[in-house]
């Protein structure tokens, strides 16, 4: 076979017979046995078309990178013929930006090439802008002098074309990241004005790298003067930003406030002038250095008025976010600042979107950390009504900021309990966190909490009757707060009635569940019965005492630490054991309903990237649909659906967090995000055949999704596979098209996008330059639409069990003949029509099927189970078999025969989990 693959690839020295000994060549590299003598003569065979001008350079380049992954000991040859490749002139800007990335930095054998200061020269000033710009893009791999390299860089800022001064720009900012030292301060200090006078340059893409490189560039010049320098070149830096906030570009707007925010110190007066429009006079008449206009270069302090309330009340949602996020770093400092700017922030709580509320919530929470927040009267109305607020992260952050209030009178504090408790009583499965910042406002208003509850002490005793209403949500609440009471330990004596640490007792498990972070169930028990037996002091006797020491977390805990949407029974009502299987079958709809439109919703903050909030509520979300399985062996399908697209909707906001942040994804890698989007492919593929029921809506909206896995795939540049996922792209178009002519649905504009871009990837000559910017664009129409489940959906699973078989307890089996190994199979949901294989694998790569065919066993479509004796026959010469079994179902996707004999003809959707089964050696 060897020599048969060798001779067929010897055919490809004539370069137009190279394609069809493509396949020739994969084999001989992916095999491991092939001898060494072989691959010597597929090395040269491949270098010798490498070194033709008429050879298709990119898959010969792909095949080398294949034989010096698979062979190291042939790596040195392979980028022998890479560097004299690169140094030919007729390369191609393609061929030259894959074979660089074939090339190593830290390998010694591509060392030399990268450190050739004479070669980076050379590529400088190709005369093809597109390999300059390439070069530019990927500067920080060469090892060259960071003299030689600024000097190249900054020449480029004047280059004639745009995306050349763009590079350049995003070069320099490179050469930060990378950790290159710049000691020269007026070198510096050249990058940095540099960039300031390309801030307003015509093309909007060179001003927004010139923002960038200003921010970083001006970072460094304030750190590398003296320290009686600093403070005026940091103001001076802040203006010279400032003057970006007022753009006509949403993204330099966005990314001016978040230089912003980088700043670590800025003047107090030039802090309170961004909140004036009038010039104050403590700023009238500085100026500082920087480029105010294309031709002034003088900078006037009363540029920045007025820049902050600009960006608060901008129309784009992005930038108000920004410009909100970098309010919270520069009040840090400036107490005064910070006053001026609560009742902006206060104002923001009502913004329409929910991304610039929860930033705003953020800020005031940092604020309030810091003590600079000062609440008025009328500033209680709009953090009240945030407390009903019917996203759960709005109220969330609400009550976290709440802890750290100060409220100056008793009115002020009665009404922020009151308000908790009507939060409790509208959102039970709030309970736990409203418990929580009960105790913690109570803890930092300890002398209102004594006329509060003496207040309310009448309300917590039993009736006339004897009945108790400790269940009433007010009344649990109101124990949480006298448990913030001050107490002497030494005296003991209490600040309010011992009595109601008894009744406090018939809540435990509650209130525990809230404190959960400051104390044990055993402690608080152990707390209220010793406080219960305490002697009732009033208040004109000023007790000094203290908490049982709990251990409180006093650290400052970030905003979004908790979802808040439900995280254990306690908190969210699951399917009881006294519900009927209608009204729970209800409930599990209407909990899965709201589930997706918390989805939604959490879509801006995926675009964003900030999926450590995402993954905290999706986390939240799982665990309250788990609530519905804790009582049934089997949960419902709309259950094990919901949970399968929460897990799908965490590797989507992964995937795409990931392909946003990665910079040059070919010199990296893919791995990690293959792997994600492998995961996702796999997960939706299972959602979309392992359900019954399904209408063409929810169909079309897991479609949707496998379209923006295979788009993310392929606008990250994943050129290997491009054939394949081209055709799962089309397929899945075709698909949509199909049940979009069948009913009555508007095809999105995402949609549409992508079948014009297939199309022109199709009739396109250079498919790998074209596709990543086309599939890109696409990608920015994709917004996460609410699915909404109008049927009832069936789950289709399967159980395979071998009784009585384990390590301890193995199959006998004799080499060279067939074993019969006795199953026990269990399926649900499953029809007679399903064509179901089992799965019995040794090791990875070989597996036998054993068709199942349903019509010889009994049991409806429901619930069937049955005995089967499947033969294994591979029964090799070992002592001891480990075999993998799982059940699959044969699917149609694509369409696509599987050349296999014995065995299913399209890809198995697999149903059950994979049971070991143990075999042992008969000794004669």
């Amino acid at each position: 076979m060897e020599q048969r693959l060798l001779a067929a690839a010897a055919a490809g020295r004539n370069h137009n017979q190279f394609p069809k000994s493509l396949n020739a060549f994969v084999s001989l590299i992916s095999n491991p046995c092939t001898s060494d003598s072989t691959l010597t003569t597929t090395a040269e065979t491949l270098i010798s078309h490498l070194q033709s001008p008429n050879s298709n350079h990119q898959q010969i380049l792909s095949l080398l990178s294949a034989l010096s992954d698979h062979h190291p000991r042939l790596r040195r040859e392979v980028v022998a013929a890479v560097k004299y490749f690169i140094l030919l002139p007729s390369i191609t800007i393609p061929a030259l930006s894959h074979a660089l990335s074939l090339l190593d930095p830290a390998d010694s054998a591509a060392l030399d090439l990268f450190s050739d200061e004479s070669l980076f020269l050379t590529l400088c000033f190709y005369e093809c802008g597109k390999i300059r710009k390439w070069l530019l893009r990927n500067v920080s791999i060469f090892r060259v002098r960071p003299s030689v390299l600024l000097t190249i860089l900054l020449g480029f800022t004047m280059d004639p074309f745009p995306y050349i001064r763009e590079a350049a720009l995003d070069g320099l900012v490179m050469i930060l990241n990378d950790g290159v030292v710049v000691e020269d301060r007026s070198l510096v200090g050249g990058c940095y004005f540099r960039a300031a006078e390309l801030l307003f340059d015509a093309d909007i893409s060179v001003r927004r790298a010139a923002v960038s490189a200003v921010s970083e560039w001006g970072q460094l010049n304030v750190a590398s003067n003296p320290d009686e320098y600093k403070r005026d070149l940091s103001d001076a830096l802040f203006l010279q930003l400032c003057v970006m906030v007022r753009d006509m570009d949403v993204e330099i707007r966005v990314s001016a406030f978040d230089a912003l925010g980088k700043i670590p110190t800025v003047s107090e007066n030039i802090l309170l002038q961004t909140l004036s429009k009038k010039p104050l006079l403590s700023t009238k008449e500085k100026i500082y250095p920087g480029q105010y206009t294309e031709k002034l270069s003088n900078i006037p302090a009363t540029a920045a008025a007025f820049a902050f309330l600009h960006g608060l009340g901008d129309d784009f949602f992005q930038v108000r976010r920004s410009a909100c996020r970098a309010l919270q770093t520069l009040m840090v400092p400036s107490a005064e600042f910070a006053c001026g700017t609560v009742d902006i922030l206060v104002c923001m709580l009502s913004d329409a979107s929910v991304v610039v509320r929860l930033q705003a919530l953020e800020t005031l929470h940092c604020m309030a950390s810091h003590g600079h927040l000062k609440v008025a009267e009328y500033h209680l109305d709009m953090f009240f009504s945030i407390l009903i607020d019917n996203d759960a992260l709005i109220r969330s952050a609400m009550r976290k900021t709440l802890q750290f209030m100060k409220l100056q009178k008793l009115a002020m504090f009665r009404s922020c309990i009151e308000n908790l408790i009507k939060n409790l009583e509208l959102y039970p499965q709030d309970e736990a966190d409203t418990f929580y910042a009960l105790y913690r406002i109570g803890c930092s208003h300890r002398k209102f909490v004594i006329k509060i509850i003496q207040e309310v002490s009448q309300e917590l005793e039993p009736s006339l009757d004897g009945k108790l209403g400790f269940n009433k949500v007010k009344s649990a609440g109101l124990f949480v707060l006298a448990i913030s009471a001050p107490v002497s330990l030494e005296r003991k004596t209490s600040s309010v009635p011992p009595q109601i640490f008894s009744y406090a007792v018939t809540l435990l498990g509650r209130i525990c569940h809230g404190l959960v972070d400051v104390v044990d169930e055993n402690t608080l028990l152990s707390y209220l019965s010793q406080c219960s037996r305490f002697t009732f002091t009033s208040t004109s006797e000023n007790i000094e005492g203290g908490l049982l020491d709990f251990g409180l977390k006093y650290n400052r805990i970030h905003l979004h630490e908790k979802s808040n949407e439900v995280s254990s029974p306690s908190k969210t009502h699951g399917p009881s054991e006294f519900t009927s299987p209608l009204e729970s079958h209800v409930k599990s709809v209407s909990c899965v309903k709201t589930i997706f439109q918390k989805i939604v919703d959490l879509w801006p903050l995926i675009q964003l990237g900030c999926m450590n909030e995402v993954a905290r509520t999706l986390r939240s979300l799982k665990e309250e649909t788990k609530l519905f399985t804790r009582d049934s062996h089997r949960p419902e399908g709309v259950i094990v659906f919901a949970m399968n697209y929460i897990h799908a909707i965490k590797l989507l906001g992964n995937a795409w967090a990931y392909s946003l942040s990665m910079t040059n994804l070919q010199l990296k890698g893919m791995g990690a995000l293959e792997y994600l989007l492998g995961k996702m492919e796999r997960g939706l593929t299972e959602m979309l055949y392992r359900y019954v029921g399904m209408t063409r809506n929810e169909e079309l909206h897991i479609l949707e999704l496998m379209l923006v896995t295979y788009a993310i795939r392929l606008a990250c540049g994943d050129t290997c596979h491009f054939e394949e996922y081209m055709r799962k792209l089309d397929f899945v178009l075709c698909s949509i098209e199909y049940l979009y002519k069948e009913g009555s649905f508007e095809i999105s504009r995402f949609v549409t996008d992508l079948q014009n871009v297939s199309r022109e990837i199709g009739n396109s000559e250079d498919k790998a330059v074209d596709m990543p910017y086309l599939l890109l664009n696409s990608l920015n129409l994709f917004s996460l639409q609410h699915i909404m489940l109008s049927g009832e959906l069936k789950h289709l699973d399967a159980e395979v069990d071998v009784c009585g078989n384990d390590f301890r307890k193995p199959l006998p089996f004799v080499p060279g003949l067939p074993v019969g190994i006795p199953f026990e199979i269990t399926l649900h949901n499953i029809s007679s029509e399903i064509k179901l294989w089992l799965a019995i694998s040794v090791g990875e790569r070989s597996t036998q099927f054993v068709f199942l065919d349903l019509n010889e066993f009994g049991g409806s479509d429901e619930i069937r189970k049955f005995k089967f004796v499947a033969p294994f026959f591979r029964t090799h010469r070992v002592k001891h078999l480990v075999l993998k079994v799982s059940i699959g179902m044969e699917s149609s996707s694509e369409n696509r025969n599987l050349k296999r004999y014995n065995g299913p003809k399209h890809e198995l959707i697999y149903l059950s989990r994979d049971t070991e089964v143990h075999l042992s050696m008969v000794v004669r």
